[in-house]
């Protein structure tokens, strides 16, 4: 007989892989919020990643307090998130995996619904809404605009991956441990997340969507997406290998246009932005030059025109002004 996995009524077992890297603020309402859920975890594993702060000692008193199993494990030297979640998914038991971040907090109800819808449908991945919060928590929007089905086919997830309807935070997610290889995070890059969450979506059966904002998501303007650096071209390599993804699984041509969705909105922008923005901070150099210099050849004239067919009219727009003229497009930046 096939195992199907647990049936609906079922207790199942949830791991969550907590990476801990200079989170010494926020880690201990990052455990709280574990400890606080109304399905709570049979099992904690932080991977220390040898930040330079006490993150790890203010986590080890936080849960002397709290009635969570967990395990310690430390990393010879800074691997990066990727790396980090790889080691802990390594040690993980649980039939469900939560890849949480330590400077973000749940829900009470996050693990109870995304564990109970994905068994209710059969699904390999469940997803939630994302809400944003300042570092004070204090709530700012909702990522992700409705969903109107509670389960999609992984193909499908794939495609609101693609075209920004859903976003790739690992973090808002919960994984059949079987649907994941063994260590499905790109290492000593920035970006990890998007090829192997678009790699599991297409490999799944079907994805729970669950229409609540349940996971809080702290925006630090001093995170590796808040601002410019030479980690920010990592961005062009993550598109290069979702690019190779599609070619892969034989859908690069038929779901082209979603991929040059993706290109624009969720590369070529944000790299001409995070560049230009460090531009206007008097941080202007070579490197900020390379990279609107980059993100002006990815704009593509004939994938705008296909675009624009498609009627993604404002991230075209924006996409020609950088093409066009890049001086304008700078100056509009600086009054957004």
């Amino acid at each position: 007989m096939t195992d199907s996995g647990p049936q609906p009524g079922a207790d199942p077992t949830v791991s969550v892989v907590l990476p801990v890297y200079n989170t010494a603020g926020t880690i201990a309402d990052c455990l709280r919020s574990v400890a606080g859920q109304t399905l709570r975890p049979g099992q904690l594993i932080l991977v220390d990643d040898c930040g330079g702060d006490d993150a790890i000692d203010v986590a080890r008193r936080t849960l002397a307090d709290l009635d969570l199993p967990y395990l310690v494990l430390r990393h010879d030297r800074n691997r990066r998130i990727g790396a980090a979640r790889n080691t802990g998914l390594a040690r993980a038991t649980g039939e469900w995996i939560w890849f949480l971040d330590s400077d973000d907090q749940a829900e009470p109800a996050f693990l109870a619904r995304l564990v109970e819808a994905a068994i209710e449908h059969r699904a390999d991945i469940a997803v939630c809404r994302t809400r944003r919060v300042d570092p004070a928590g204090n709530p700012l929007d909702v990522v992700e605009s409705r969903w109107r089905c509670p389960t999609v086919s992984g193909e499908q997830a794939a495609r609101l991956l693609l075209t920004d309807r859903m976003k790739a935070y690992a973090c808002n997610k919960v994984f059949r441990r079987r649907s994941l290889p063994n260590a499905p995070f790109d290492l000593d890059r920035s970006y990890e997340d998007f090829r192997p969450v678009l790699r599991t979506l297409l490999r799944a059966t079907s994805v729970a969507l669950i229409d609540e904002p349940l996971y809080r998501y702290t925006v630090d303007p001093a995170s590796v997406s808040g601002h410019f650096g030479r980690h920010t071209f990592d961005l062009l390599a993550v598109a290069d290998d979702v690019h190779a993804e599609l070619v892969c699984y034989g859908l690069s041509r038929r779901w082209r246009t979603d991929y040059l969705t993706y290109l624009l909105g969720n590369v070529v922008l944000p790299l001409a932005n995070m560049a230009l923005r460090a531009e206007h901070a008097g941080r202007a150099d070579a490197t900020t030059r390379a990279a609107v210099a980059a993100a002006r050849r990815r704009a593509r004239v004939a994938d705008l025109v296909r675009l624009l067919a498609a009627g993604r009219i404002h991230p075209v727009v924006a996409g020609g002004v950088l093409k066009a003229a890049p001086a304008l497009y700078s100056r509009v930046l600086a009054y957004r």
